[in-house]
């Protein structure tokens, strides 16, 4: 007996959809999938239509790719034909082509991504079982609202009949206007943006920039750092312990956005104007004093409209009661601004952390060390690291702080990826079986899977894990824009760095984030704002000038890309060659740009240079065939920028070349 169920999509979706289709197949339900990534000028499968004629409803995939795919549109003609019922699966907005409108009109769409995946993926299960399809009992039980606006029509066999067969029983002119509002709700249904693209991913940003998004309904919050009052020349880990931690467990609060006060210039300015930089709600300020083996800490709770106070208090304890204090304090922001604790969120907070205060300061120490970014400061987090687990060895975060601390080195290039990976993949292992509920953890996993791995099934199932137990791990929603970005799942990306942004609103290296990819879309001028907003916050991120030099140069703006060189060389001498190579490249320039390519890689052995970013100044050269020789030792090295530069540097003009087709096979990448 065939599969009860036929899902129809486009090759270059393939990740996301096999994603869906496990989600299926643990509710119980017979799925069909080609995983055989036929071509459209392939041999169309005798297995697929066999399928399509067997099963009882088809899924129909919507994405930019898949209404382009002439498969996808003969599958759903070929189901049309035998009467299928049709369920229309957008896995993100797109325009719906006029060889579908017909098949689909009427029907109405589920919207399976963003933040509505698990309303949407209830409601696939509630219209499948309408459809009769077998789905597991305990996945087969639904609230009265759940999915319901998402929720697909029955559709009735006449929609699929020929016009003209049909019994005529009104008069001329009723069929004609409700034709003409059918056409109407369709266009605005499935195409909302009059078929432009870059349209609607523009209105996607605005409207998280201005606040309209649903994510900005919910209350908002930021911590300030805790001021240490204690003895004078005391260390401060205690305070910036206690900032962090706070931090951390209201960010686990599904109805709270905490955003980040970290990259404020003015850490002395009122809570009012806090409120206005950061755009937030209230602000939760303390501070701590800790003498003889005692601890004060006092909080207060400060509405940012009116500066009166939501809620105040003073916690007089013993030292080693700190994160008792913190969970309490915790609980009561909580209850001051009238939200609840998420589900299970309590028990994650009295897991969270060590109950040894040295152990903790040693994590919180490591952590400072860690934020420096450098060789030595990542190397000297490790070794505070495994101190802070000589206190405990049952604190996970500390497994974790070590993990963190292998991936930058090698993100960095300070430690070959084939070295540091498995080393923080094993202090991962270590952290999961101390505690499973680690935001932090799964963020890590996520990003081992893939930026070593490539395993971007596994990757975007870890970076999602992290954003439900905090959906304001702004780190997890960048790593996965990158995730969502190299299978060109655009506006899903945007949508998680707006959301980061959101969260960290003055972070630079959420900026340039969305930069690289703003330039990916030919958005170079949005690209250029973004940037000249992070150096306007006093940016020393690396990142910011990389981004800036190359998206003035691809917009032609040479000045200008030659200042931004200008000024990271200052920042950061030498750092920024192949940047110029490529730009020199842009200019027409390409014997002085592969003069400065070659010098860089004649100082590999002295400096860090990335096999990825000596293919793409190739590449800019038009010498496409050494930018293949070198993405393919990228491969070989597991060099940890392969995955940004791949599509950093947009390789549009050989993607149809058998030898990039072969790169993007090792790389576990479906070929568009």
């Amino acid at each position: 007996m065939g599969a009860e169920v036929f899902i129809s999509y486009a090759g270059r979706d393939r990740i996301r959809v096999l994603s869906l289709v496990k989600r299926l197949r643990e509710a119980g339900v017979s799925v069909w999938i080609d995983q055989s990534g036929i071509e459209v000028s392939s041999m169309w499968s005798q297995e697929i239509v066999s399928a399509i004629k067997s099963c009882k409803v088809m899924l129909l995939s919507i994405s930019p790719n898949s209404t382009e795919s002439e498969n996808v549109v003969k599958e759903l003609a070929l189901a049309s034909e035998r009467k299928k019922p049709i369920i229309p699966v957008f896995l993100e907005a797109a325009q719906i082509p006029e060889t579908m409108e017909y098949q689909l009109a009427g029907i109405q769409r589920v919207e399976y991504f963003g933040e509505k995946e698990d309303l949407a993926f209830k409601a696939m299960l509630r219209s499948l079982i309408k459809r009769g399809i077998h789905v597991d009992p305990k996945f087969a039980e639904f609230e009265q609202d759940e999915g319901i606006s998402a929720l697909p029509l029955p559709q009735d066999s006449k929609a699929n009949h020929i016009p003209g067969k049909q019994k005529r029983s009104f008069p001329i002119i009723i069929p004609a206007l409700v034709l003409i509002i059918i056409s109407l709700f369709i266009t605005l249904l499935f195409d909302p943006f009059g078929g432009n693209k870059k349209a609607a991913e523009e209105n996607l940003t605005l409207q998280y920039k201005n606040g309209s998004s649903k994510e900005n309904n919910q209350t908002s919050i930021t911590v300030l750092p805790f001021k240490n009052i204690g003895p004078t020349g005391g260390e401060t880990f205690l305070a910036d312990g206690m900032h962090e931690e706070i931090d951390a467990m209201l960010s686990m609060t599904p109805s709270l956005r905490v955003k980040n006060v970290s990259r404020l210039k003015d850490s002395a300015l009122d809570p009012k104007s806090v409120g206005v930089a950061l755009n937030v709600d209230s602000v939760l300020a303390g501070t701590v004093r800790q003498a003889g083996g005692k601890l004060r800490v006092t909080v207060k709770l400060i509405d940012t409209k009116t500066e009166e106070n939501i809620w105040a208090s003073t916690f007089d304890k013993d030292e080693t009661d700190i994160f008792l204090v913190q969970r309490e304090i915790a609980q009561k922001v909580v209850e001051g601004l009238e939200l609840e604790l998420g589900q299970g969120q309590a028990d994650q907070l009295i897991n969270r952390q060590t109950d040894n205060l040295e152990a903790y300061n040693l994590y919180v120490e490591g952590r400072k060390l860690w934020n420096l970014r450098t060789r030595e400061g990542m190397r000297d987090s490790i070794e505070k690291f495994e101190l802070a687990l000589n206190k405990d060895q049952n604190f996970a975060l500390a497994h974790v702080g070590i993990a963190d601390a292998y991936n930058q080195l090698a993100n960095y290039g300070f430690s070959p990826s084939k070295i540091a990976y498995p080393k923080a993949r094993e202090e991962l292992a270590k952290a999961f079986l101390i505690n499973e509920n680690l935001s932090e953890a799964f963020a890590s996993q996520g990003w081992i899977k893939f930026n070593f791995d490539w395993d971007w099934i596994g990757a975007e199932e870890a970076f999602r894990k992290a954003l439900s137990i905090n959906p304001n791990n702004a780190e997890a929603r960048r790593w996965l824009s990158h995730l969502l970005w190299i299978f060109g799942r655009y506006e899903e990306a945007f949508r998680e760095l707006d959301m980061g942004i959101e969260i960290m609103p003055r972070s630079e290296v959420m900026l340039a984030g969305k930069a690289f990819i703003c330039t990916h879309r030919e958005r170079y001028e949005e690209a250029i704002s973004l940037l000249k907003t992070a150096e306007g916050f006093g940016s020393e991120f690396v990142g910011t000038y990389r981004a800036r030099i190359l998206a003035e140069s691809l917009n032609g703006n040479f000045d200008e890309a030659q200042n931004a060189f200008l000024r990271g060389d200052r920042l950061y001498k030498g750092s920024f060659e192949i940047e110029k190579s490529i730009m020199l490249a842009l200019m027409g320039d390409r014997l002085e740009s592969e003069k400065i390519l070659i010098s860089e890689i004649d100082a590999s052995g002295s400096k860090i240079v990335f096999a990825s970013s000596i293919a793409g100044a190739y590449y800019y050269m038009g010498k496409n065939e050494k930018a293949f020789k070198y993405l393919n030792e990228a491969i070989e090295e597991k060099d940890p920028w392969l995955t940004i530069n791949f599509t950093r540097f947009n390789y549009e003009d050989v993607a149809n070349d058998a030898r990039f087709k072969e790169i993007r096979r090792k790389m576990q990448l479906p070929n568009p």
